[in-house]
């Protein structure tokens, strides 16, 4: 082992960074204490050997330490430059080092010659003198071990054999005195270098821990981004600034991210938090901080805003990086961000309470699907409270069985006649007052309650819809949440069996929205269901700009029509004009088209006149309980038996809405 280490400490004198500093640091104090061990030593060798060469042999000490005292000079004018010297400097001072531990080498050989020259007396103090002077400068020179074997080595293996061979017994043992003595004191130089070697390893193995240990702290361990609590004091020390500074953050969530998470399983999940990550960083932002505070949820922080506006926009650019899918694996991804913002211009928050009020505008944002970012403002605390609430009645069993279940009738056009109920749910609760499902349903998909409520609603509609007559068929709101499950489509089939209801009865209505977070998921699902029977219906049609891509990529059982296509119907032309290009792109594919949102006579007779099929509304019926939707069905089969004419029976319709 001693072996090993001496030859690496012999022939690897390259240091790593870390040791060649501590070594710099070591030898820098040395270096004095042995120039001056050198010109002692040098000046009584010169005594001694004057009266055999004369008074010429104090020619060399004078001017090696001439040469000694100019490089003090040099060294102690650089002090503070050798001081704050950098790696390469410091192994460059290292390496001058050793090149003036060879000459001092080859001045001690040269005395060799002397010990030749003189007598017996003057040889023995020749030794006496070197020895003292090679021990003296390897003991400064042991943090460096290179230049102090070279020492040793050069300093008494020739004069030590010089003395063996001088043929006089004393000179001759001690010769062997020195030379028994010299790899001692190498094998002490290279323990101390071995401890110290060890030492530097020891410490930088502490470093790297306390920097690994520090980087768990602060950093997120999935993404790499600044984790909660640095965030957390980088709001504090901005705050805490003086000058006094604004500061901005927003708030970042992923909206589709828990669907896609339960769907396809953690690690997609990871990856696609890992490549939102780096779309953030690629982001310029300047000095902004972006942060992952858990789960889905991000946030960024700018400090020095000058203005409201500027924040917004720096903001707007992390938003931006959804706008391309995300493809992890063979997965083609979509997600969306909602954002939300606040401001603190006073430096009276605390650093909760700025992420508070970012995280309640971003709630907003995520309630009203806003692409736009959303700006804190004080009333969104009450509503803050109340989301609250309905979230801890939600996840009450007894208060999720308030809600129930309305049905609004779906009209033919052409007769009058019912021939479908839309499904709708309906909360109203003891406390909260009436809860309307655009309320509800995106805080149940955020907790991951939907699938339970939605087999629980569904169970509930074809019990009440097995009631019905035959003819009359029932439509069922699928969220984006079941539809990307790869599970959900059989388990409606399943519950369908059970309850013995005609999958042909069954339409499921969903939205582009559902569509969007993934589209293969959700196709393979509506192939499921169509493939059972059951008739799928694309909803609110015309609301965004994908839906013709999901015309030709999809087949539909059914088209229902955006309610803004309607409501501006009787104002603009260009909104009629559009509607019955909208209507011939239906009929070309072969899809029946149901009209919402029919909310009077003239947009009733329209739509008729125009050929939309089906119709829906206010103007029709509002949605009925189960037992006003049974009456319902009874009045139209009697109102159909007794009329004469179709255009009498269409306009008995409307007394539906009187059963409410």
């Amino acid at each position: 082992m001693f072996h090993n280490d001496f030859v690496k400490s012999l022939f690897h004198w390259k240091s790593s960074d870390a040791l060649l500093t501590e070594q710099f640091r070591t030898l820098r104090p040395q270096v004095p204490t042995m120039y001056l061990a050198i010109i002692i030593n040098m000046v009584f060798l010169a005594f001694v050997s004057a009266p055999d060469l004369g008074n010429a042999v104090f020619i060399t000490p004078a001017l090696i330490t001439l040469a000694i005292a100019g490089r003090m000079i040099v060294l102690w004018r650089s002090r503070d430059a050798i001081m704050t010297a950098t790696v390469p400097e410091m192994r460059a001072l290292m390496n001058t080092t050793l090149v003036a531990a060879g000459i001092v080498a080859i001045g001690l050989v040269t005395w060799t010659e002397i010990i030749q020259r003189s007598d017996m007396e003057a040889r023995a103090y020749v030794a006496l003198f070197t020895a003292l002077c090679t021990i003296s400068t390897a003991c400064c020179l042991s943090s460096l071990p290179l230049a102090a074997y070279i020492v040793i080595g050069l300093g008494t293996v020739p004069i030590s054999l010089s003395l063996i061979m001088a043929g006089d017994i004393m000179l001759a043992s001690m010769g062997a005195n020195i030379l028994l003595i010299a790899p001692l004191i190498g094998a002490k130089i290279h323990g101390q270098h071995m401890r110290l070697r060890h030492m530097v390893e020891t410490r930088s193995v502490i470093a790297a821990e306390k920097r690994k240990a520090n980087e768990l702290a602060y950093h997120d361990a999935l993404t790499g981004l600044a984790n909660r609590r640095a965030f957390l004091n980088e709001i504090a020390r901005a705050s805490a600034a003086q000058p006094p500074m604004t500061v901005a953050m927003g708030m970042i969530d992923l909206d589709g991210f828990k669907i896609i998470n339960d769907t396809y399983g953690h690690h997609i999940g990871d990856a696609l938090l890992v490549e939102a990550a780096r779309r953030f960083r690629q982001v310029n932002l300047g000095d902004a901080l972006i942060a992952r505070l858990g789960g889905d949820e991000f946030a960024v922080l700018l400090r020095d805003v000058v203005t409201l506006e500027e924040a917004r926009d720096r903001i707007a650019q992390l938003g931006r990086v959804f706008d391309q899918p995300f493809t992890v694996g063979t997965h083609v991804l979509r997600l969306r961000a909602s954002i939300g913002m606040a401001q603190d211009v006073t430096q009276a928050d605390t650093s909760l309470a700025l992420i508070a009020r970012a995280d309640l505008a971003m709630y907003e944002a995520k309630r009203d699907r806003s692409p736009e970012i959303r700006l804190f403002t004080p009333d969104m605390e009450a509503m803050y409270r109340r989301r609250l609430l309905v979230e801890q009645a939600l996840a009450s069993s007894e208060e999720n069985d308030l809600i129930v279940l309305h049905y609004q009738p779906v009209i033919d056009a052409a007769t009058g006649r019912i021939i479908a109920f839309e499904a709708l749910a309906r909360w109203t609760h003891p406390t909260l007052g009436v809860i309307s499902p655009a309320e509800f349903i995106p805080l149940a998909e955020q907790a991951g309650m939907t699938r339970a409520m939605t087999m629980h609603l569904l169970s509930l509609a074809l019990d009440a819809a097995s009631h019905w007559p035959d003819t009359i068929g029932l439509s069922f709101n699928l969220s984006g949440a079941e539809l990307n499950s790869p599970t959900m489509a059989e388990q409606i089939l399943a519950l369908i069996k059970r309850q013995g209801f005609d999958p042909g009865r069954l339409s499921i209505e969903v939205t582009e929205t559902a569509l969007l977070g993934d589209f293969a998921a959700a196709r393979s699902a509506l192939s499921i269901l169509q493939r059972g029977g059951v008739r799928i219906l694309l909803d609110d049609f015309g609301a965004g700009y994908a839906s013709i891509g999901y015309l030709r990529e999809l087949h539909f059982d059914g088209i229902k029509l955006d309610g803004s296509l309607i409501s501006s119907l009787m104002d603009s032309p260009s909104a009629r004009d559009l509607l019955v290009g909208v209507l011939h792109l239906c009929n070309a594919i072969g899809a029946p088209v149901t009209a919402e949102m029919v909310e009077s006579a003239a947009q009733h007779e329209l739509l008729r006149t125009l050929g939309v099929q089906k119709l829906q509304g206010y103007f029709l019926s509002r949605p009925l309980t189960e037992e006003q939707a049974l009456l319902a069905c009874d009045r139209d089969h009697r109102l159909a038996a007794s009329a004469a004419k179709s255009s009498v029976v269409l306009f008995d319709t409307r007394a539906v809405r009187h059963v409410a």
